[in-house]
């Protein structure tokens, strides 16, 4: 097999991978979704804003890949819901934007997620010899590093 066709081989996987990864954890945070009001897209904001201390709407925005305005809807409800609030940068900062980040509640939600999501990957994982999932994370973070590097550089393009 061509290096080439290896490639597009692993590209397929990864594709079928994540659109499985996706489906598995929005099944699984359904109910915890409902309880708390809020949508699939709204519990991918609060997963992000828990990543990072605290995001503008255009950071979100590009984040998501979706509109400004669909991104305002979300955060909106999130606020209503009191699970994000208002967040005020540093005193250097530009005082005309508007940081986003999570209340108390919304860590809750953030917390229940994660420890749904870890008891999934405890059961799945549960025959894996542990060096090799250590050697999957450590792919996994390359490639997550080299990702985040390009999404840097399309950031950058995009507020040229």
């Amino acid at each position: 097999m061509s290096k080439n066709d290896t490639m597009n081989q692993h590209i397929r996987f990864m594709g079928e991978f994540i659109t499985n990864m996706n489906a598995l954890t929005a099944g699984l945070l359904r109910d915890l979704r409902t309880q708390y009001g809020i949508s699939n897209e709204q519990s991918s904001v609060l997963l992000m804003l828990s990543h990072e201390k605290a995001l503008t709407l255009t950071e979100i925005t590009i984040r998501q890949g979706v509109n400004k305005a669909a991104v305002s809807r979300r955060v909106k409800k999130l606020f209503d819901l009191e699970l994000v609030q208002c967040a005020y940068a540093n005193s250097d900062s530009d005082k005309r934007l508007k940081y986003i980040e999570l209340t108390e509640r919304g860590m809750a939600y953030v917390n229940d997620s994660r420890s749904l999501i870890a008891d999934l990957a405890t059961e799945v994982l549960s025959d894996i010899p542990h060096d090799e999932i250590e050697e999957t994370r450590f792919v996994l973070e390359k490639i997550n590093s080299r990702l985040k590097g390009s999404g840097q550089k399309s950031t950058a393009v995009i507020q040229l």
